[in-house]
């Protein structure tokens, strides 16, 4: 395990300045401050919104909180948040965020399998956002420690990419067997696809009670549709509205005919 964080840790500090470059712009930013639920996927936020209500005054924890999007919607509505995430160039750039911004954020280093530094019994809400998983080699352990530093009665919420996504490359070409979940281990990181019954058995023997589980689809977005690539976002690469549209019918890119995303809700 110390092999898969250390390789991972390495990855995301070099890799943050061009990643929080796009995340990070003021725009961006701007979009989260008068609309926090802009942070979310829609139907993520429906599920916070049904299951938490209003996080004024809650304690929230946000583990591998990366661009901190979430963190900083979550301080915004009054809660007091604290992100967690392995790298602490992240860290550091969501703290700047904050401070300019005028957010009383908690930020701790820490591997989200072992969540250490954090007390037993903490938080009324534990969230986990899109690209969580994919890094984690020990669900059983997140889920234990997620169980762990929730208070009887708080909430687990996670979005993630659906699972069905994984096999699949373009036009629904099946690049991996659903079962096969890695590792996958290249130059700069080590992966995982894990299944929903991988996620969801964790879940279940750490003792958290399942609640609620939602399949979603991406919302249809002119300005940074899903599939355009990180380093044109960047630099303002602009998609024709005709292509967009194409990405997002299903009888031309038949990927969307599956879900893209799906959210679980859970108690302690």
């Amino acid at each position: 395990m110390e092999d898969v964080v250390k390789k991972n840790m390495q990855n995301w500090d070099d890799y943050s300045d061009a990643y929080l470059r796009f995340k990070h712009d003021e725009r961006n930013i701007e979009k989260v401050m008068q609309n926090p639920s802009a942070a979310f996927e829609k139907g993520t936020w429906e599920q916070i919104a049904c299951w938490v209500g209003d996080l004024k005054g809650k304690k929230v924890c946000v583990p591998s909180s990366g661009d901190n999007l979430a963190v900083f919607a979550f301080a915004k509505m009054g809660a007091e948040v604290t992100s967690c995430d392995i790298s602490q160039r992240q860290l550091d750039a969501g703290k700047r965020v904050a401070q300019k911004l005028g957010l009383d954020i908690g930020f701790l280093q820490t591997d989200t399998m072992t969540l250490d530094g954090l007390a037993d019994d903490a938080f009324d809400l534990v969230y986990t956002s899109n690209g969580v998983h994919v890094w984690l080699n020990d669900l059983d352990k997140m889920y234990q420690n997620v169980h762990r530093i929730l208070k009887k009665g708080g909430k687990y919420i996670m979005c993630d990419v659906h699972p069905f996504q994984r096999p699949f490359g373009e036009n629904l070409r099946v690049i991996k067997p659903y079962w096969e979940v890695g590792p996958y281990e290249d130059n700069y990181n080590i992966t995982y696809t894990w299944r929903i019954q991988d996620i969801m058995n964790a879940m279940s023997k750490s003792g958290l009670r399942f609640l609620n589980m939602e399949e979603m689809h991406d919302e249809k977005d002119y300005e940074y549709p899903f599939w355009l690539p990180l380093e044109d976002a960047v630099n303002g690469v602009k998609v024709a509205k005709e292509e967009v549209d194409r990405m997002y019918d299903w009888r031309q890119n038949p990927s969307m005919a599956l879900p893209q995303w799906m959210c679980i809700v859970c108690e302690k």
